[in-house]
């Protein structure tokens, strides 16, 4: 299990990854990975998060996965920390996350060689998203979603196009392309419309999103956005994500890994920002 720990001020972040039950059955470790900061600047938090679905035909794509996720968050929150104000505004902001993504492809590459192996046998999906008050940017190689809610109106939006072949379960890795972060889809969203933030890999797409539009399907997200935006223990909702995902629910529509990190800005920041 993978999760992580929100905050009780400003955004809040939750994140669990879990094996899928084909994975489970035969024996194969949990291929997808999720990473997350939450990056105190001048002029307010920014959250950072990566998801990885790792391919399931490559030998050592968890350990690829997990690199991509680490990689590419590491080099958004550098550049935030460098010039915090490049996190709220749509073009740097688009820099960073393009950015993070060919980071995160060159690291992987590296990793191979020393291992003394193809890139190939590490290859994953990634999606990397920004959101501040004022931005939300995210860029995706590959299959899954990122999608950004305005929790009030009940409204939703993905970010970002799938990279998806002629044939099901066919997409694109930030190993197979030589620079991904110049094919990478990249989305940007005003961050006074849109208060949450959700990352998906592609375990996850038939239950979260309605097919084949790729809108998402607020009966999956309601609950479980509005659970981290006005709980008051926002540390136990990593451990209710991960019994979600790996429950009886999920695993029983998907045989695929599931991963999934959300963030929401708290109840209090939201009533600020309207008045």
């Amino acid at each position: 299990m993978g999760i992580g720990v929100p905050g009780r001020d400003g955004w809040r972040v939750a994140a669990a990854t879990a094996a899928g039950s084909s994975h489970l059955r035969s024996g194969v470790r949990n291929q997808d990975a999720v990473a997350h900061r939450i990056v105190e600047t001048g002029r307010g938090q920014v959250v950072v998060a990566a998801v990885s679905d790792g391919a399931g035909s490559a030998a050592r794509s968890d350990e690829g996965s997990r690199i991509a996720v680490t990689i590419a968050v590491g080099a958004v929150v550098r550049g935030i920390e460098k010039r915090p104000a490049a996190a709220l505004v749509e073009h740097l902001a688009t820099s960073l996350v393009r950015m993070a993504v060919k980071r995160a492809r060159n690291e992987v590459v590296r990793y191979s060689r020393r291992q003394n192996l193809e890139p190939r046998e590490l290859a994953s999906t990634l999606i990397v998203a920004i959101a501040s008050d004022r931005l939300i940017t995210a860029a995706q190689v590959g299959d899954g979603a990122v999608v950004a809610f305005n929790l009030p109106d009940g409204t939703a939006r993905t970010l970002c196009a799938a990279h998806t072949g002629e044939h099901a379960n066919e997409t694109t890795f930030i190993t197979s392309r030589t620079r991904p972060h110049r094919i990478a889809s990249v989305g940007c969203a005003d961050g006074s419309d849109w208060d949450a933030l959700a990352l998906i890999t592609d375990g996850l797409q038939n239950l979260a999103l309605k097919m084949p539009e790729r809108e998402a399907f607020m009966g999956f997200w309601r609950p479980l956005l509005n659970d981290l935006a006005q709980t008051d223990k926002p540390e136990a909702v990593p451990g209710r994500l991960y019994s979600f995902i790996s429950g009886e629910r999920v695993q029983s529509r998907t045989g695929d890994d599931v991963t999934i990190a959300i963030a929401t800005r708290n109840p209090r920041n939201h009533r600020e920002d309207r008045i």
